[in-house]
Parts: C-alpha cells; structure tokens; sequence
C-alpha cells in the first residue's frame, strides 16, 4: 500500500490528469443520470405513487390512460375478475388550469377516494373524501408555483378549492390535480363540449391485486382488455421508454469510456516504469503485491474522480433552470459511483498481465 501512494506523491501531475479526466467523465454521467431522472419521474408519477398495482385500459389504447375510454361495463369486467382486491375508474385530462397565482399547465386525474389509483405521498392537508366534489389534492410541484390549499383551481367554470398537497405525482412533466369523478368530468366537459351529457365514462381502471396476484394473471381472466402493471404502465406513457433506454445507453458508454481510460493510463504507467517494476521484482516484491499497488492506484483515483465529478454536477444542479427536469438522486449517485470503481478496477485490471510478463532480469540489462 505504501509503494502505490508514494507512486502518487511522487507522479502528482500524472495522476492529476487521470484524476481530472475521471472527474470529467463522472459529472457528464451524474447529469445526464439526473436528467434521465427527472424525465422519468416527472412523467411517471402520477402512476407509481398511487395504492394502484395494475391498470386496465380499453383494446386499442396501447396501455395509454389519455387513448383509453372504458364504459360502465368494462369497469365491472374488470371489478369482478379474479384476483382483484380493488377496481375502480380513472379519469385523465391535460389542460390549462387557473389559480389566484396565474395560469398552469397540469394534468387533472379523477379518481373515487375509496378506490385504486389514489395517491399516497400525501404531504400536507387531505385527499378529498368520498362522495366529496368540488374538492381536490394538488401536487407539490404546482404548490412551488404559488398554489396554496384554499385557493381554487378551476377549468373553464368549474372549480375545485385545494384540500391537500401531494408528493412525486406528475404525469408528462405536468404538475397533477387529484379531484372526484363527477368533478373530473366537469373539468373535462370545459374544454371538450362533445362529451357533454355523459356522466359515467373512464380513461382507465386502477387495480389493487390481491396479494402475489400479477397483472398478468389478471389479464388471462379478462377478455380483450388490457391490463398492465404500474411499472408497465409508466413505460407506456409515450416517450418514457425512449428516453430511458437513449440516455441509459449514453450513460453506459460514458462508462465503458472510463474504463478505457483507466486502462491506457496504467499500461502506459506500466511501460514507463516496467525498470522499475523488473528491479523490484529482483529484489523479491511479489507479483501480486505489485498489481495490488496498481489497483490500489486506479482505486484512489477512481474515487477521488467520484467526489469532485458529484460536487461540480451537484454545483450545476443548484443553477439550472426549474424548467429543466433534472432530479439527483442519492441512489443514483451511489449506482455511479460503484459502476466508476468498477470500471476503474476493470481497466487497471488488463495492466496485471504486462506486469506479470516483466522479468527481473531487466534490471540487470536483460531482456523483456
């Protein structure tokens, strides 16, 4: 251990550069982890924070609660299938809504308080009761913007006062109103007249599944329904999925990049110093106990790459924009930080080889 950290004292400027390009690499990764984040969990909220373990949605909707449209009769199909504890409908409308503080966009969810699909990062206030209209539970995000309980949140000329905040319930980046059925309908009929006069239609049922109850097996009891589970659910949102599986892969590119730095750095340390390595070789230091330094090393740099990459991309996450949807996550933070020491070991790893191959005789005058 003393022979690797007096190789760095010694090699400051050297270490410095690898250090710096770990440090680079690791505050890319870290923002585009947050931004994958917020992307994810701005638009999936609304359906992962809820008591709702599945969702059922009409044939053609593709698992989408603003294409799906479900009768009176649908909801019963589903309410009456094996293996499920609690159905009850959803309702889903994006609009603009207004508040005494202004205008906002947001995503209203009608949903029976004694039901599924409810949510339950309840904050502040209360959820508005059962049979109870004109009432309704905002999220935290649209609370930021200046909505406080009492106020009012109205579409067209229906309005619902602000009972209660809730916690971690966008949906498409849009802040949520969590109202009554008949209230969500209202809301709805404001800004689409055609479906003025219908008074007992859903988007979607929310499912609580018995417990060990999948969706799937609820699905094999349901005619051409769709049922997904919640996680599913939020992949089907449009764009979710995409967006996910882009910014992963550029996340494990930026990785796999880290790893080959590493890796050149420490062969090109090991051909420099391959002298040195031969002399100590001769004087009877272990193989082992040499490739153990150079890890050591890679170790080192690697975390020291970690500390400084978080502070500057949490540095820039206290300036970007609210606009931006960027979440940094501690867990996130942990993952990327394990995969960069990973890659750092894994990349001083191929220099083990070269050293094995060194013959003390170098040291000598020898030969490789």
């Amino acid at each position: 251990m003393m022979l690797a950290l007096n190789e760095i004292r010694r090699g400051r400027g050297r270490f410095a550069s690898i250090i710096a390009a770990l440090s680079l690499i690791v505050f890319l990764v870290l923002t585009l982890g947050a931004l994958a984040d917020g992307l994810f969990f701005g638009a999936t909220g609304a359906v992962r924070s809820t008591n709702a373990t599945a969702y059922a949605f009409s044939p053609d909707a593709k698992g989408s609660l603003l294409r799906s449209s479900m009768d009176p009769e649908q909801v019963r199909e589903v309410q009456e299938a094996p293996g499920v504890a609690t159905a009850t409908g959803v309702g889903v409308l994006l609009t603009a809504g207004t508040a005494p503080s202004g205008e906002y966009d947001v995503a209203i969810f009608g949903v029976d308080p004694d039901g599924a699909g409810v949510p339950t990062t309840l904050t502040e206030g209360r959820l508005p009761a059962a049979g109870e209209d004109g009432t309704a539970a905002i999220d935290q995000e649209l609370a930021k913007q200046g909505v406080a309980i009492g106020d009012d949140v109205s579409v067209g000329s229906t309005s619902a006062e602000v009972v209660g905040i809730v916690k971690d319930s966008s949906y498409q980046l849009q802040p949520t109103v969590w109202t009554s059925l008949n209230t969500w309908r209202e809301m709805r009929n404001e800004v689409r007249p055609e479906f003025t006069g219908v008074v007992d239609d859903v988007n979607a049922v929310a499912i609580e599944t018995e417990s060990g109850v999948t969706a799937e097996q609820i699905q094999g009891e349901i005619g051409d329904l769709t049922v997904l589970s919640a996680e599913a659910t939020g992949l089907a949102i449009p764009g979710v999925e995409q967006q996910s599986s882009t910014l992963n892969s550029i996340i494990y590119t930026a990785l796999a990049v880290a790893a080959l730095v590493v890796a050149l750095f420490f062969a090109l340390v090991v051909l420099e110093k391959r002298e040195l390595f031969a002399a100590l070789k001769a004087l009877g230091t272990p193989t082992r106990k040499l490739g153990a330094g150079v890890v050591l090393q890679a170790i080192i740099a690697s975390l020291i790459g970690v500390v400084i990459g978080a502070l500057a991309s949490r540095g820039l996450g206290a300036i970007v924009p609210d606009e931006v949807p960027t979440l940094f996550r501690t867990e996130t933070l942990i993952t990327i930080a394990i995969f960069t020491l990973v890659a750092g070991v894994v990349g001083a790893a191929f220099s083990l080889r070269r050293i094995a191959r060194i013959d003390p005789a170098t040291a000598i005058g020898g030969s490789l």
